[in-house]
């Protein structure tokens, strides 16, 4: 596993923890990285647990370069502002929850719609017993096609899909969801996920 330790930059400038996948698409055509989804979901819940009062912890949406990595991969990052970039409190926080992962084999979902920070999938992540592999959000759907989602799968080594269906128009939603049939992939409603995939006692 590759760890891309990162600052991240938003005009909102919140405080800020979180990570994600890499790749590009464009009218159609995409470049994936291998995905590391346990690695992911290991640092969001480590990252979580150590994290100064008032910074929020998310996922983000696939986004950016390196696009052609076989190892899987995934950016650890701090936002949003000069002020926590340079906060050694906040590079320790990372630091640390990237040295304490403990990545376990979990069910493998992809992810669709949301915005660019993907709080529904953020909070499965959170909630429930699985990982997300690639992200993708409403900005991105009109991108993919179905080598792009056979190429996530096989990059992220999904096994299930997740759709933010109140959040995508209804034309996307219908694409992804034909899509997703060809491929047999199966798609889960959040409630189905908390049922069948519960956190276990201990965490």
């Amino acid at each position: 596993m590759v760890i891309f330790p990162c600052r991240h930059e938003a005009k909102a400038a919140l405080p800020w923890f979180g990570g994600h996948f890499t790749g590009t698409l464009e009218e159609g055509h995409s470049q994936l990285s291998a995905a590391a989804p346990a690695g992911l979901r290991s640092f969001l819940q480590n990252i979580a647990a150590l994290a100064p009062s008032g910074y929020i912890v998310s996922a983000e949406a696939t986004h950016h370069g390196p696009v052609d990595m076989k190892t899987p991969c995934f950016f650890a990052e701090i936002g949003s502002t000069r002020e926590q970039w340079s906060d050694k409190g906040t590079g320790a926080a990372v630091a640390r929850a990237i040295m304490a992962l403990q990545p376990e084999e979990l069910p493998v979902f992809l992810g669709f719609g949301g915005g660019h920070y993907v709080q529904r999938q953020t909070d499965l992540i959170f909630g429930t017993a699985v990982a997300f592999g690639h992200l993708f959000s409403n900005y991105q759907v009109a991108e993919l096609n179905r080598d792009v989602v056979d190429d996530a799968r096989r990059k992220s080594g999904a096994t299930y899909a997740y759709l933010d269906r109140k959040s995508l128009r209804s034309e996307y939603r219908k694409k992804i969801v034909e899509i997703l049939e060809e491929l047999d992939l199966p798609m889960l409603r959040g409630r189905e996920i908390r049922a069948q995939f519960p956190l276990s006692k201990n965490e």
